[in-house]
């Protein structure tokens, strides 16, 4: 009885059935809470997924200058793939919903059989994929069915290929990459490199060299057009000396990176390494060393060296990023994604060798039910669904009759609001918003001053003294609806947005600011009981048509 509790059940099949059901139970528990209110979104789809809405109905989102310009920068293989599903009649919405499980479980199938490669005992596989599951369903990546949560299988199974030496579909899969997520192709040329060398010094195989160049070849193929697309249309992005000067990129900024902390700068935000914290057992993976070396590392098949080759490659890539900054993208995409998969790897070599090892002597002195619970825990704490689900960055949101208003006008409308509630309304509503904090990104200066502009005037048309300032800023852009805070002329609401305080207006913020503690009264306030539409709870939308009347009278 002491020696059946780990080997429980002893066939590969029955370890990779117990595999299938990690993913299973976290994909089903997060879809019920993808339904579980009226008006829910995924954080991140929020500014990736919504606009693809227009492959379902292309009147959705006319002429917005957002939804196009957030189109234009997803991927191609990502922007592909979801029309294709369109063409099927399944809405982007509803596929972000349902994509998260399915790619977990093509993860799982590849990450349990990469594991056999590494350690041939299905036990093995099946704590990697334990581990990988209890991490990446507690982000907000996997969830987000954005283009980022295909990495997670594109990844894998390039590493699972890498180690079958099976070119073609190693291609393939370095393609996909480079159409759904082109920074992780970086990392995964640097495997291929880093390949080259074996115990024996550089190969000799004329193929190995083929496929590093065919390699190659395949990322320009599938990033370039994209890259230059953006460029066609949007411009470079920023340059770094820009960047140093924007404080949306400052340390209180919208995308921190300059002037943070040390410590931050190096493990957190998007230049640190974001290592994973959670579950905290995955740091067993740095005794994959010590293990390599005991008694026990024999187990280990000559293969181990890919788990170095992952980790130089990403960290490589990481401090290639930092040097080329900001032409790379931010540095913590290139060990982000890789090192979840690189520790799931090295933490389930470790944990099995170290419970196979030790199961003797741990249930000659304690007893098989202690040993159980124990591990129950540490398997199932991950799994409780408030602590995963809370980690996924579910917008829910909290203002339904205005949801159902907006949703009733004409596709055309065009709402402003300096809320947060303005990063809900394309999602809830299916209407244009002018701009709001969520879409209003520096990274392309041609896109971002049009963003400033219109918070600009924005502003003005919500704080001027002059009605007819107000009524010119709305004619302006042609804003149907504009919504506002109860307590918009309250100096505090302006100090509680921060994507406005920490901005290159900031100094036209500060001003509008004083004027409001020196008692000056915004001139839209003398409209508001005769031209609001609806209001609920702390918000009131108001007709922007019966706003312009009040001029001529």
């Amino acid at each position: 009885m002491t020696q059946s509790w780990l080997k429980f059940p002893t066939q590969t099949s029955g370890w990779f059935l117990l595999s299938l059901l990690v993913p299973l139970y976290f994909g089903l528990i997060s879809l019920l809470h993808s339904f579980s209110q009226p008006y829910i979104v995924q954080d991140d789809a929020r500014l990736h997924i919504v606009w693809l809405q227009r492959f379902i109905d292309p009147q959705l989102f006319p002429n917005d200058f957002i939804a196009h310009y957030y189109q234009t920068i997803q991927a191609i293989g990502f922007r592909t793939f979801y029309w294709i599903m369109a063409q099927l009649g399944i809405e982007p919405l509803l596929l972000a919903k349902l994509l998260p499980t399915l790619l977990a479980l093509v993860t799982t199938v590849y990450l349990f059989h990469l594991t056999l490669f590494l350690l041939p005992h299905p036990a093995c596989g099946f704590l990697t994929t334990l581990l990988l599951n209890q991490n990446i369903w507690i982000k907000d990546d996997l969830i987000s069915a954005t283009p980022r949560a295909f990495i997670y299988p594109l990844f894998v199974a390039f590493l699972y290929y890498s180690l079958r030496r099976s070119p073609l579909p190693i291609l393939i899969c370095l393609g996909l990459m480079g159409l759904f997520y082109p920074q992780l192709v970086l990392v995964e040329l640097g495997i291929l490199g880093l390949r080259l060398w074996t115990r024996q010094g550089f190969s000799n195989r004329r193929a190995d060299y083929e496929l590093l160049l065919a390699g190659i070849g395949v990322a320009l193929i599938t990033i370039l057009p994209f890259q230059m697309t953006i460029h066609a249309e949007f411009g470079p992005i920023a340059t770094l000396a820009e960047m140093r000067q924007m404080p949306e990129f400052g340390p209180l900024g919208r995308r921190a990176y300059f002037g943070v902390p040390p410590l931050q700068f190096m493990f957190a935000g998007a230049s640190g390494l974001r290592l994973p914290l959670f579950p905290p057992i995955l740091w067993v993976s740095i005794l994959f060393p010590w293990v390599l070396r005991s008694r026990v590392g024999h187990r280990i098949t000559a293969e181990w060296p890919l788990l170095v080759q992952m980790g130089l490659a990403s960290i490589a890539a990481f401090l290639l990023a930092h040097l080329l900054f900001p032409q790379l993208y931010l540095p913590s995409r290139y060990i982000f994604y890789s090192f979840r998969v690189l520790m799931a790897l090295a933490a389930g070599i470790v944990l099995f060798l170290a419970l196979d090892t030790a199961k003797r002597r741990i249930t000659a002195t304690v007893p098989l039910g202690l040993v159980i619970l124990l591990s129950l825990v540490v398997a199932l704490t991950p799994a409780i669904p408030p602590l995963f689900l809370a980690g996924q960055g579910w917008v829910i949101g909290h203002q339904p009759a205005i949801y159902q208003f907006l949703a009733q006008q004409p596709k055309q409308s065009l709402i402003a609001s300096l809320t947060s509630e303005a990063d809900n309304l394309p999602a809830f509503t299916a209407q244009s918003v002018l701009i709001s904090r969520e879409f209003a990104l520096a990274y392309h200066p041609s896109f971002y001053q049009v963003m400033q502009q219109r918070i600009v005037d924005l502003l003005q048309a919500h704080y001027s003294p002059d009605l007819a300032t107000t009524q010119k800023q709305l004619k302006k852009y042609g804003i149907d609806f504009l919504l506002i805070d109860r307590q918009f002329a309250d100096p505090t609401f302006l100090q509680q947005q921060d994507w406005l305080i920490h901005s290159s207006f900031q100094s036209i913020v500060s001003d509008i600011e004083q004027r409001l503690q020196q008692g000056a009264q915004p001139a839209l306030q003398q409209v508001i009981d005769r031209c609001t539409a609806l209001s609920e709870n702390n918000l009131i939308i108001l007709q922007t048509d019966c706003i312009n009347t009040i001029q001529s009278e």
